[in-house]
């Protein structure tokens, strides 16, 4: 019994073997006869389209205009840096300490309004034309233009009206806050004149 369900077995191998073999060999010959399948080439992104380079150039345009802003607002203040710094270096102990003030401040507003009309302003035209460069900066009080008028005064007096660290801290303080102009201050003309008296205003 045994040997005959073996032989029922070889048999049914052999004669499932003999029925796909023929379908297997054409399986693989169709297969072999395929081509490899082609990718192509990896797509280039040279030459650029338009919109990239039209991107391109904004972008460069948006750097040099940062650059230059930053160059023009850096030497823009270069002088008022330097002003500052000076005002601060100046001792109280220095016997020319308030006439030194005093030409730093003049010497900083002749620097951002070149115009000759300030070079001989004085007295109550200086104090007028202080005050005026000062309306528009509410950090600059009456306080600091008082005593800045108090600094030129006490430069033809024997007894000083101010002494030296309240000038020292107006003149800083209008420095600071006053300078560089603005380009409307640039623009408008200066205009100096003089009364029956001979004294300039502003």
């Amino acid at each position: 019994m045994s040997s005959f369900i073996s032989a029922f077995i070889s048999a049914f191998i052999n004669s499932s073997a003999s029925t796909n073999s023929p379908a297997d060999v054409s399986l693989d010959s169709a297969l072999q006869g395929l081509a490899d399948i082609s990718l192509g080439q990896t797509p280039s992104i040279w030459p650029l389209a338009w919109g990239w380079w039209v991107l391109i150039l904004l972008i460069i345009f948006a750097i040099v205009g940062i650059y230059w802003i930053v160059a023009r607002h850096i030497s823009k203040h270069k002088f008022k840096r330097s002003a500052l710094k000076a005002v601060l270096n100046i001792s109280s102990r220095e016997p020319q300490a308030l006439s030194t003030l005093h030409a730093v401040l003049r010497s900083s507003i002749i620097h951002y309004f070149p115009s000759e009309s300030i070079n001989s302003v004085q007295g109550q035209a200086w104090h007028e034309l202080l005050q005026s460069k000062a309306k528009p900066h509410k950090e600059v009080g009456q306080q600091c233009l008082t005593q800045l008028t108090q600094l030129e005064a006490s430069l033809y007096a024997k007894i000083p009206s101010i002494n030296v660290d309240d000038a020292k801290q107006a003149v800083y303080l209008w420095i600071k806050h006053c300078l560089p102009p603005s380009t409307a201050e640039l623009i408008k003309p200066e205009t100096v004149e003089t009364d029956n008296k001979g004294v300039q205003h502003v």
